[in-house]
């Protein structure tokens, strides 16, 4: 259901295309919500066909049409309720602390070289937010100031990736401390 949310937001900001949509989704929501292109092409046709979208075509050079979505005044309606309803909270459902919490069945070299692993990825997410942070800054101060609540989710997501490279890094010193 949070995919269609996701969608009307996005095109709330913004009409675009479906490639537009794809590109804008990779550049901020899929830092706290995943979908296939797949997922997103069925959720615009189905918000098309449920009348929360209209869909113009432009003709393009060389190119068939573009078609560009927007918001009608139900989609803005639907959008506006949606988002005056509380949510909950979801709880964490990291298959790897399955494993963590199942470790002393493995090696020293296993556990150590599946937290590494971990790591790398963190650090590596931590450098995709930080630069598309730096991307938030570099736009024009009135679209910062009019886009500073959809900012949040990523200054929460550097966060949280800030913290699991803390623990991670404690919990390979801990690893060293009682391996010796």
């Amino acid at each position: 259901m949070s995919l269609r949310f996701a969608v009307l937001t996005l095109l709330d900001i913004e009409p675009g295309s479906g490639y537009d949509l794809k590109r804008r989704f990779e550049r901020s929501v899929s830092y706290f919500w995943s979908a296939s292109h797949q997922q997103m092409y069925r959720e615009l046709h189905k918000l098309h066909a449920e009348g929360l979208l209209d869909c113009m075509e432009e003709a393009q050079e060389g190119r068939p049409d573009k078609k560009v979505y927007s918001l009608t005044d139900s989609g803005r309606r639907a959008l506006a309720e949606w988002a005056a309803k509380p949510a909950a909270a979801q709880k964490i459902r990291e298959p790897f602390l399955i494993q963590l919490f199942a470790g002393h069945h493995l090696s020293d070299a296993q556990l150590r070289a599946e937290v590494e692993r971990h790591l790398q990825e963190h650090r590596d997410m931590l450098a995709t937010y930080e630069a598309q942070n730096q991307r938030f800054y570099n736009r024009p101060v009135e679209q910062q100031e009019r886009l500073w609540l959809a900012h949040q989710p990523l200054l929460l997501g550097i966060e949280t990736e800030k913290t699991w490279i803390r623990w991670a890094e404690q919990l390979l010193e801990r690893l060293d401390d009682t391996s010796h």
